[in-house]
């Protein structure tokens, strides 16, 4: 059965759901995704859009952005690479409301990372992380990580509603298998 909910916790991992180390340092990380794997990756460090446009929210996103259920946002999937391979794969909802003023440039990012302008100054809020120990049969899990759960893996996600320029935007963060396979502290 699909699951239309995930389970996500506003705790730290570690007590929540029991994300194992070295995982939980980078679910519970509270600066950008962006910057620490341009750190560790280097000139390796790439977006790939995988699809963006007005769609419908699912309706755990919906809620968590208090929109109608039916109403569409705007919707853009990415995947974050560390070299060749995907190491995170991220989904960001963004309400119309959202779009205006400032932020209207949201639907023209291609390949920046979003985490770049949410970063960059003091006209972004960030409300607490929510974490999941994502279920196969979770949307998440089929929509952003199908190739990973044929590795039989627990998946972890996060994800948190940023305020940029006071316009709420919903972005969810799903960490593959291979951001730990060359971990090294």
């Amino acid at each position: 059965m699909r699951h239309l909910f995930c389970r996500w916790y506003r705790q730290a991992p570690h007590r929540s759901a029991r994300c194992p180390e070295p995982l939980a340092a980078w679910v519970v990380r509270t600066g950008s995704l962006t910057t620490a794997l341009r750190r560790r990756y280097g000139a390796g460090f790439g977006v790939r859009l995988i699809d963006e446009g007005w769609r419908i929210p699912y309706l755990d996103e919906a809620r968590r952005l208090e929109l109608r259920p039916g109403r569409k946002a705007w919707v853009r999937e990415v995947a974050l690479y560390g070299g060749e391979r995907p190491v995170i794969r991220a989904r960001s909802v963004i309400p119309m409301r959202s779009l205006r003023g400032g932020n209207r440039g949201l639907t023209r990012l291609g390949t920046r990372p979003l985490g770049e302008l949410l970063f960059a100054g003091a006209g972004t809020l960030r409300e607490p992380l929510e974490i999941a120990r994502l279920r196969d049969e979770d949307w998440l899990t089929r929509r952003l990580a199908a190739d990973a759960v044929s590795f039989g893996r627990s998946l972890w996600a996060r994800r948190t509603v940023h305020r940029l320029n006071g316009r709420p935007l919903l972005v969810a963060e799903v960490f593959l298998p291979d951001l730990l396979e060359d971990w090294d502290g």
